[in-house]
């Protein structure tokens, strides 16, 4: 009944520019130009992260032929890979039941759904890291399957390595280390196999680097481990944000409704059960693993919620782990309590989706049902929490449930009003000639690339928009309002061809119901039957 919603109206919604863009096109142009060494977008080389995600959209591509919702199938089979490593865990954690309960949580909660059809990267690295975690507690309360399940671990890091770099490594490492001097054996390290893993981890990373040291030297890896990883760590490249920022998306969105739960495993975690129980010492894995995600990341200058999503899983295993444990709280007073909590929540969400998307600028096709589900699920949830917590969890499951398969079929595809790319792509491809030259100046459009099949130069000042219209037979300028004010009694004879709104609002736009700022596209020299306003 969840699993579909992973798969559900993947070609739907065009592609989101915030992040998605980039693992559209890249795959594309290795399998146009047959490079699959050198990635490159906008007709720039792009090192900025390894190649393994762009070679598994690629080998989609290849087998299903290139498409956003073929794009998108390895990203939702990727987080049906988190949904069955999480299930692992809290099998071998506690019992299947755990593993069960741990799944529906990840499936019913909506960031995640949202994330596995748009977020490439993360949702492979975390896939990959959840997998290397699961293998490690499988090698420990299995201890006849140990090398085996190792060996798998060592696999799954070295895959994460060449999806996002170091950081798979990183953390893996930390939390282990932590974890192994917590319990006092950090003698136990003599028994995982370090040489053979790290031999595994070299044998999948290296080739790649290999090649292109051979073709670059040393300037591209550089590149990459000193400029992107430690210079993004150091210097701040997202909003500025407080300290505390990872874990306010630890405890809130990134696992709505289920996040208040959360407080009381990683609570109690440190509760010694009975000898040998090696369940116990798993949970206090867990915590480590948590509290390194999200320390390591607290530390970093920038800061996106998106970098503590490998922590979620684990999460998501200690409050299924709970609820089982406590017969969802039927033996267990702060449960219940934690369950009141997750009931207001769900409630409380289902009237913020009512004042805010049910009309106005933001109304959302299908708002009034997601509402309507989430308030009698909330509701519901509070009435039963205290005498049957159970009946009051899968009140709440059942409501997000029906939330997010509404969001995705209804609310996804009507978003597309709101967003520029697919429309200025469109004006673009009638109007322009084969040799047009195509530019953005303050504003971000990377898909832009991947719908007009073009290379978009990206103008730093008005000045450089002014020569680039003057210069060109055939050009196109994507700007914004102000900017287009500007430079327009500059340049004669150009003029605005359509108008879209940006759809990058803030959440303070949307309490207020601002529509977002206009993305202007511009021609010169005008085009005919060229189209003003929206």
């Amino acid at each position: 009944m969840l699993i579909p919603i992973l798969f559900l109206g993947l070609a739907a919604n065009s592609i989101w520019d915030a992040n998605e863009a980039f693992y559209v096109e890249t795959p594309r142009q290795m399998l146009q130009s047959g490079d699959y060494i050198n990635p490159s977008f906008n007709a720039e080389p792009r090192f900025n992260k390894p190649v393994l995600s762009y070679w598994i959209v690629a080998l989609f591509y290849k087998a299903f032929g290139v498409s956003v919702g073929v794009e998108r199938a390895p990203i939702a089979l990727a987080m049906l890979g988190i949904v069955i490593a999480a299930w692992l865990l809290g099998r071998a954690i506690r019992s299947s039941r755990a593993g069960w309960v741990t799944a529906v949580v990840l499936l019913t909660a909506p960031r995640l759904i949202f994330f596995a059809r748009r977020i490439a990267i993360d949702v492979f690295l975390t896939f990959f890291m959840t997998m290397a975690l699961a293998c490690f507690v499988m090698a420990w309360c299995q201890p006849a399957r140990r090398r085996r399940c190792l060996l798998l671990m060592y696999a799954a890091l070295g895959l994460g390595a060449l999806t996002k770099g170091p950081i798979a490594l990183v953390i893996p490492a930390v939390a282990l280390i932590v974890f192994l001097a917590l319990e006092r054996r950090l003698s136990d390290l003599k028994a995982l196999m370090l040489p053979a893993g790290a031999g595994i981890v070299l044998a999948i990373v290296l080739p790649w680097y290999v090649a292109i040291y051979a073709q670059h030297g040393w300037d591209y890896i550089r590149f990459f481990f000193v400029d992107e990883n430690l210079g993004r760590y150091a210097t701040a490249l997202t909003l500025d944000r407080s300290p505390f920022f990872f874990l306010f998306a630890l405890f809130g969105d990134l696992l709505l409704p289920w996040a208040p739960l959360l407080v009381i495993p990683i609570a109690t975690a440190w509760r010694r059960g009975p000898a040998g129980d090696a369940g116990a010492a798993m949970r206090r894995l867990l915590w480590c693993w948590i509290a390194t995600t999200v320390v390591i990341f607290s530390i970093s200058a920038s800061k996106e919620d998106l970098y503590i999503l490998p922590a979620i899983p684990a999460a998501a295993v200690l409050i299924g782990d709970l609820l089982v444990s406590t017969e969802f709280g039927g033996s267990h007073r702060g449960v219940r309590a934690g369950l009141l909590l997750v009931a207001l929540v769900t409630a409380a969400a289902g009237g913020l989706v009512t004042a805010f998307f049910t009309d106005g600028y933001f109304q959302l096709a299908g708002a009034p049902l997601m509402a309507i589900a989430l308030v009698v699920g909330g509701l519901a949830a509070l009435a039963l929490a205290w005498t049957q917590p159970a009946a009051a969890t899968w009140a709440i499951a059942a409501s997000f449930a029906f939330f997010n398969y509404v969001f995705v079929l209804r609310a996804l595809p009507d978003i597309e009003r709101l967003k520029p790319s697919p429309a200025l792509a469109r004006a673009i491809d009638a109007h322009a000639t084969e040799n047009a030259s195509l530019a953005s100046l303050n504003v971000e459009l990377p898909s832009l690339v991947y719908y007009t099949s073009r290379s978009v130069v990206r103008l730093p000042v008005p000045d450089d928009a002014v020569a680039f219209l003057n210069s060109h037979a055939d050009a196109w300028l994507v700007t914004a309002e102000q900017e287009w004010m500007e430079i327009a009694p500059r340049v004669p004879g150009a003029c605005l061809v359509l108008r879209r709104p940006l759809f990058l609002s803030k959440g303070s736009d949307i309490r207020r119901g601002n529509p977002p700022p206009d993305v202007l596209l511009i021609s010169a020299p005008c085009r005919d039957g060229r189209v003003s306003g929206r």
